[in-house]
């Protein structure tokens, strides 16, 4: 009875999510203190299992780059960057597309998909409203380039942190195992935006000239002191991260140090101090930790690791490829922070002959092609289609362009992601049937 009561709470509030994203914290929070309660009254899950239940590192690291994204993203040089990208391809769609998912990926090796997309959609649209071009499918490229960006590194996202923590895993694991095949799947997702769109033609959409004589991509000013600290922290911070292995320091604690430089280097304003910090994600993932522990406390993920070993009988391979794919359908609907949280569990019971990481490889592959594969997967994809939607009201000259061209919606977003996400999926299988020997 328990367990069928822990279930439903995790259940509802991942259904709240889903409908209401943006007090997700607050919902998680709330469902995190509701199993509290179920389980202190029940005797299965106390104050105390709930806080060993806590990755700690992952919430280290999560304050660690936040605070150092925040700082180079203060700095001006990312928006510089994207800006800079965006004027040398010319006007030329395919090439809009191509060193915009480019940048979108650099940017995501080291800075949340969030910080990422706030930064290249608006330089996206009005490059691409200024040259007559749909800034749909380019803004779903870059959406889809951010993911991949942040699978590749340990730093680059949310369940990568996670990941780590579980596993134990290093920077220089992550490099080695995820970056190739993202680079690969990378390139991929350009040859199919390249099959897709053709020749660009197609995607040409009326604008006023008036509007495009008025309308110029801003060079943000840089501001050196902001930058020059940015860099050196970050740099500190990668070669901590390389070296930690060998001195065997926990990533986490490194990232943290760094990022209370950061703060204090980066004089960030009083309302600006809680979202540098990652304040909200700290959060959201403190209390989805204390939920998964619920799960763990009445034997549901232990069930969940039984039911995975009795369909696959003795072939590891198999289960992590069956794990890889589990991930994938589920972080469609609940985000791959989430999925990185449950799966990790089951993830840590899997012994490869081959490489003995695989398994982590695995999950973080299904997170990563779940991720693409619709917008509440996708990390920052609400953001995006909040940023579009508030681009065209600020300018309602570009209402009949927008009209004209395809609306950034849902169904149109998925009917790029599906087929991508089936891409990497099979890649994905290919990978770690070989890793895994």
């Amino acid at each position: 009875m328990i367990g069928f009561l822990t279930l439903a709470v995790f259940v509802a509030t991942f259904a709240v999510i889903y409908r209401w994203a943006e007090g997700s914290h607050l919902a998680v929070l709330a469902g995190a203190a509701a199993l509290v309660v179920i389980g202190t009254v029940s005797g299965t899950y106390t104050p105390i299992m709930a806080l060993r239940s806590v990755y700690f590192e992952t919430l280290a690291l999560i304050f660690g780059m936040a605070a150092i994204s925040a700082l180079l993203a203060r700095s001006g040089v990312y928006a510089y960057l994207a800006a800079g990208t965006a004027e040398l391809s010319q006007g030329q769609g395919r090439w809009i597309l191509v060193m915009m998912a480019l940048v979108t990926y650099g940017i995501s090796l080291a800075s949340n998909s969030l910080v990422t997309v706030a930064v290249v959609v608006p330089v996206t649209l009005t490059v691409c409203f200024r040259t007559g071009i749909d800034p749909v499918p380019v803004i779903i490229a870059e959406i889809v380039a951010a993911n991949l960006g942040g699978a590749s590194t340990m730093i680059g996202d949310f369940p990568n942190m996670i990941l780590a923590s579980a596993g134990k895993l290093h920077f220089n694991d992550f490099i080695a195992g995820m970056m190739p095949i993202c680079l690969i799947l990378l390139a991929v997702m350009l040859v199919f935006f390249e099959r897709r769109l053709g020749d660009w033609k197609g995607a040409e959409i009326p604008v006023d000239p008036v509007w495009v004589q008025g309308e110029a991509l801003r060079h943000r000013a840089i501001d050196s002191r902001l930058l020059r600290y940015g860099l050196i922290i970050f740099g500190v911070t990668v070669a901590g991260l390389i070296l930690a292995g060998p001195l065997k320091v926990r990533p986490g604690w490194i990232a943290f140090v760094a990022g209370v430089t950061a703060l204090g280097l980066g004089r960030f304003k009083d309302d600006e101090f809680f979202s540098a910090c990652g304040g909200t994600d700290i959060l959201f993932y403190g209390g989805l930790f204390v939920m998964v522990g619920g799960l763990t406390s009445v034997g549901i993920l232990d069930w969940a690791v039984n039911w995975l070993e009795g369909i696959t009988a003795a072939h590891d391979r198999v289960r992590a490829i069956l794990l890889m794919w589990m991930a994938a359908a589920v972080t469609i609907f609940v985000g791959g922070g989430t999925s990185a949280a449950v799966f990790a569990p089951l993830a840590a019971t899997l012994r490869l002959d081959g490489d003995g990481q695989a398994a982590w490889w695995a999950l973080a592959l299904g997170i990563m092609a779940g991720s693409v594969a619709a917008l509440p997967g996708a990390t920052a994809g609400s953001l995006a289609m909040t940023q579009y939607s508030g681009f065209v009201k600020r300018h309602p000259e570009l209402a009949s362009a927008a009209a004209a061209g395809l609306q950034f919606t849902h169904r149109e977003y998925v009917r790029w992601g599906m087929p991508l996400m089936g891409l990497f999926l099979v890649l994905g299988t290919v990978y770690i049937a070989v890793l895994a020997g």
